[in-house]
């Protein structure tokens, strides 16, 4: 799994494409807080499911063999979440800001694949 910089990448990735395919939405002068929220949604998304690696790196309460299981249960059930949501949000609810959540949600699903086929360097790579 690669380290927060490729994360922290691909939730502004995220954000420049959420911006561009939901052009409509967030267009216009009124619109700085849409952006400003799919900003830190995507940025927030592409790295919370790593918070208990997050925990460990930080404050080294935990070994990471410790927080290991807990990381990858945390993957494990934030993959059918992320696709039941983006379900539900593009075939039965329609809310306000539902561009927003659908990248959000899409943030999560890109990290999990990030996970998936990236080899880890190091921390922040």
């Amino acid at each position: 799994m690669p380290g927060l910089l490729p994360h922290l990448i691909a939730g502004c990735a995220m954000f420049i494409v959420g911006r561009y395919y939901f052009k409509s939405y967030f267009d216009g002068d009124d619109k700085i807080k849409e952006r400003l929220l799919l900003t830190v949604i995507c940025l927030l998304f592409s790295i919370i499911p790593d918070f208990f690696l997050g925990i460990h790196y930080t404050t080294h309460i935990l070994s990471r063999c410790t927080l290991m299981p807990y990381h990858k249960l945390t993957h494990l059930v934030l993959f059918p979440i992320a696709i039941a949501g983006l379900f539900i949000l593009t075939y039965l609810i329609n809310t306000k800001r539902k561009p927003v959540w659908v990248m959000g949600l899409w943030s999560i699903i890109v990290h999990l694949t990030m996970d998936l086929f990236m080899p880890s360097i190091s921390v922040l790579i």
